[in-house]
């Protein structure tokens, strides 16, 4: 059993060597915590396709970003600057979450037994989940996954 497991944990280093730089990845929970976020609140982060986590200001600016992978830097500007794909999926993402949070939401009384959970909330920016004080919830930030609609963080 001894030389299997040899053999096996040798056949991982190899392997775990072996691999492109571009399959080395940081989670984002790892990387969340660091980002500068938009001193107005009216900001948001936004983890795109590109495997970039970004926090923008209200006008889409670009406050901070990490990357995910560690795939070389371009001259254009990327990883800080998204590619005008990953920009207009912000942009939707965005308008999707402020279409969600317009629609009218009655609080149960049920939720009072509830463990509040800031992930459960859907958001537009950093200013709406930091509000969500009044209900119990000390929630801090709007992330916003690609083609998905923004949700509460406590960071």
């Amino acid at each position: 059993m001894k030389p299997f497991t040899a053999i096996s944990l040798l056949t991982a280093t190899g392997l775990a060597a072996a691999m492109p730089p571009s399959h080395q990845t940081r989670s984002v929970g790892d990387v969340l915590p660091g980002l500068k976020r938009d001193a107005s609140g009216a900001g948001f982060t936004h983890v795109g396709s590109d495997n970039v986590v970004r926090t923008f200001d209200k006008d889409f600016n670009v406050v901070d970003f990490a990357q995910l992978d560690s795939r070389t830097p371009s001259e254009a500007g990327w990883p800080r600057s998204p590619s005008a794909a990953v920009l207009d999926e912000a942009k939707q993402a965005r308008a999707r979450s402020a279409a969600q949070v317009s629609k009218p939401r009655s609080r149960s009384p049920l939720e009072g037994r509830q463990a509040y959970s800031c992930v459960s909330e859907f958001c537009p920016d950093d200013t709406y989940c930091q509000g969500l004080w009044i209900y119990g919830y000390n929630c801090t930030s709007c992330m916003i996954v690609s083609n998905n609609i923004g949700n509460c963080q406590q960071f």
